[in-house]
């Protein structure tokens, strides 16, 4: 999907004045995807992420008009999701105008994949700001086109993507599952959830005490909405009824608490709600529904058993 109507993004070269200065040409000109798309970024921004910056030392150096370029291939990587990274790197800002222009030419289900593919791409490189403010974006885009969880996605997540990378989307998954299966939905989706549980055992054991959670909460799969990310991370009672803390899906869940975002003045805006102005969380609030929650793997040993709550 084309997303050219951003042209700036690619260009705009913001120096990071608290960041020393680095030798050698200014500019990273990164190739990506088999056809070598072109992304020009300032080297200190790139430099900021400690994956990049570990790889310059070995980078090879072009020359185009008498400038001096590092140049740098990423074969494997998706143009699309990458233009995402390039503005995120170059603005630090949330996907909105991205979602709207994909509403304006009916392209959300692209964005949503590149979207899923930048979160972990974000996982890869060590960036977990990026990968929350890439799992908002999953969360808006969902609420903006009303969407029930996607098999396709659940089966590429679940079987194509390392457990540790995608921790954070499969918590997510498993409480759109709930939301989803608790609502009115057709036979065919269903029965392509149930195959997936059967095919995926993870899929089933993170389902599984993820509805355990809930009832024993009092949480209603149906009502709470994963989609649903309230301004907060401390609620009311009434309000963890609908959706989720506003860093449920975050990668700092666990260390957050019920205190405040530390991305909450540049990422996605959180949706307002009647039951949210003036609320607060308990930390009781974790059950999840379908706007905000996914679990983790509990099979796995390196993911602790209370970060599977994000009710």
């Amino acid at each position: 999907m084309s997303r050219g109507r951003f042209p700036e993004r690619r260009a705009s070269i913001s120096p990071m004045n608290s960041s020393p200065k680095l030798a050698g040409p200014a500019t990273v000109r990164v190739l990506v995807g088999p056809d070598n798309r072109e992304f020009l970024i300032p080297r200190k921004l790139l430099a900021s992420c400690q994956y990049f910056h570990q790889r310059m030392d070995t980078a090879r150096i072009e020359f185009e008009k008498g400038q001096p370029h590092l140049v740098m291939f990423l074969e494997d990587q998706c143009p699309d999701m990458f233009e995402l990274f390039v503005y995120w790197i170059n603005e630090r800002r949330n996907f909105d105008r991205f979602i709207d222009a994909a509403e304006a030419d009916r392209s959300c289900k692209e964005l949503r994949w590149d979207l899923v593919n930048l979160h972990l791409f974000a996982a890869q490189v060590d960036l977990p700001a990026l990968q929350d403010c890439a799992m908002d974006a999953i969360q808006d885009i969902h609420l903006r086109c009303n969407w029930d969880i996607s098999p396709k996605l659940i089966n590429y997540v679940y079987t194509s993507c390392d457990p540790q990378e995608g921790c954070r989307l499969r918590k997510w998954i498993v409480a759109m599952t709930a939301w989803t299966l608790g609502g009115v939905v057709t036979t065919e989706i269903s029965n392509s959830i149930q195959h997936l549980f059967d095919k995926c055992p993870d899929f089933w054991a993170e389902y599984h005490s993820h509805t355990r959670k809930m009832a024993k909460t009092g949480l209603e799969g149906n009502f709470k909405n994963p989609q649903l990310r309230l301004p907060s991370n401390n609620l009311r009672n009434e309000e963890r009824q609908f959706g989720f803390r506003q860093c449920s899906f975050h990668t700092h869940r666990s260390t957050v608490g019920q205190g405040k975002c530390p991305h909450a003045t540049s990422l996605s805006p959180v949706v307002p709600s009647p039951f949210t102005d003036g609320f607060v969380e308990s930390d009781s609030d974790r059950g999840e529904s379908r706007f905000g929650s996914q679990m983790v793997s509990p099979s796995s040993d390196t993911i602790p058993e209370s970060d599977l709550e994000t009710l």
